[in-house]
């Protein structure tokens, strides 16, 4: 008696479950990618909020030794105004791969932070920190372009920004 061949078992993924798993790899990376991206930008945005710093420490030191901004309204440059607070005006285009400058904006009472083509999502738009001075006390607030069409999206602002 001839044994009775057992069919070859075959073993596999089908066509219906390899298009479940290429299908979910697709919606998981649309949603990854964009946030990974915005992820990205922000870290490098963020250089920026760390360039303006010593800019507001100064500022704040300014008012603290003379009472308050007016010595420096009547400057009409940007560069002799940091040069004013002891901050060197070039000092971010050389140390910076994404900050191209910092500069005080005296009619708004802002710090504005320009970059450079590294960060292509900033392209024309700034940092933006105004000062409220209530009662003699500094209060920084970052502007978003929903509130400045040239400052930078609210999506990109740091989080103590926000």
């Amino acid at each position: 008696m001839q044994g009775t061949a057992k069919p070859r078992q075959e073993s596999g993924f089908t066509l219906i479950e390899l298009m479940i798993v290429v299908a979910t790899i697709g919606i998981l990376s649309s949603i990854a990618i964009p946030q990974y991206r915005n992820y990205v930008t922000k870290a490098k945005l963020s250089e920026a909020y760390f360039a303006l710093t010593p800019v507001k420490y100064a500022l704040v030191e300014y008012v603290a030794v003379n009472g308050d901004l007016s010595g420096l309204e009547r400057i009409k440059y940007w560069t002799e105004v940091l040069s004013k607070i002891g901050i060197t005006p070039n000092s971010f285009q050389d140390n910076s791969r994404y900050v191209k400058n910092v500069w005080w904006y005296n009619k708004k009472s802002e710090i504005r932070v320009s970059f450079t083509d590294n960060v292509p999502e900033a392209r024309g738009r700034y940092l933006i920190m105004r000062a409220d001075m209530d009662s003699g006390a500094f209060r920084w607030r970052c502007l978003s372009s929903t509130t400045y069409s040239l400052a930078l999206p609210a999506e990109y602002l740091p989080s103590s920004c926000q």
